[in-house]
């Protein structure tokens, strides 16, 4: 999927977070213990991951030039494939989002894995990606 398809996606992704920060706040702090106010900065943080990364990842991983004795040498990113973030029922939302924008941005496939007794979160944070078309 080339780079503006996977951008669009990920900005959709923040807008998601920036329009439903209060709600995502709400289950970080029944669910984490989080004020509110932590709480709504931490999903506008995400939000913030989500557009640094669809703004400057194919910048990031562009081609690089390297002088050698051979006609032509340069350093090309590829994917890596899967992505497996195992993450323990604390975890920041951030720390996903952290995680999922740039190894998504990079081409590569993500699952997350999180803590059975919090569904709610586990919903909240498994929404602003499919929504946005990322899947």
């Amino acid at each position: 999927m080339p780079f503006a398809e996977r951008a669009r996606m990920m900005m959709k992704a923040a807008e998601i977070l920036d329009g439903e920060k209060e709600v995502f706040a709400r289950i970080m702090t029944t669910e984490m213990g989080k004020t509110l106010r932590s709480a709504v900065d931490e999903a506008a943080k995400c939000g913030w991951v989500c557009r640094y990364y669809a703004e400057n990842a194919e910048k990031f991983l562009a081609d690089e030039i390297v002088e050698t004795t051979a006609s032509r040498s340069y350093i090309r990113y590829q994917p890596l494939g899967a992505v497996l973030a195992v993450m323990p029922w604390e975890f920041s939302v951030l720390a996903g989002a952290a995680i999922a924008a740039p190894a998504l941005m990079a081409g590569n496939v993500g699952t997350f894995e999180t803590c059975f007794d919090r569904s709610a979160k586990r919903a909240g944070d498994r929404r602003y990606f499919p929504e946005s078309g990322i899947s």
